[in-house]
């Protein structure tokens, strides 16, 4: 448990699976979401000891942090504040941040006492962007050749004809 509560920083680390341009809804509650990662040991075990749930997958260590978007009173919540390396905020209409971005996030540290559970709870309270690989989607690549259309002068069956 925490003596009191805090702002914890951490930095350096990889930045994926961003979800901070709007609140996601995956179980029921909406909330913004990111997950930080690292492959230094000495950091993982300094992010399990300060509370974080840090799971290990791939050679990777990986932290999956959230802000719920409605406070407990049932006020909205504030979205995270996300800014780039010189602490410009970033304008999260037009800007995606990519798996494999490298940052900071400081994450708001609380105790708290529900339903006969003790621990200490952490929010996602801002992202800086050190590099940032813009997240574009995927698609496929425009390529030459033909197309797949039917060429109008081939006679083409329907699709009564084929049963």
């Amino acid at each position: 448990m925490l003596d009191k509560s805090r702002n914890y920083l951490i930095s350096d680390v990889e930045l994926n699976w961003a979800k901070l341009n709007k609140p996601v809804n995956p179980f029921g509650t909406e909330q913004w979401e990111l997950q930080v990662a690292t492959t230094d040991k000495k950091k993982a075990k300094e992010l399990s000891q300060n509370f974080l749930n840090v799971k290990e997958k791939d050679g990777k260590y990986i932290v999956s942090l959230k802000r719920k978007a409605m406070k407990s009173d049932g006020t909205p919540n504030n979205p995270p504040r996300v800014v780039d390396g010189k602490r410009q905020e970033l304008d999260m209409e037009n800007v995606m941040i990519g798996n494999g971005s490298i940052g900071s996030v400081i994450v708001y540290q609380y105790n708290y006492d529900m339903a006969g559970r003790k621990g200490v709870g952490s929010s996602l309270s801002a992202v800086q962007v050190a590099e940032l690989k813009q997240y574009t989607g995927t698609d496929f690549d425009i390529i030459d050749g033909p197309t797949t259309a039917p060429d109008e002068s081939e006679d083409t069956a329907s699709s009564a004809d084929l049963f």
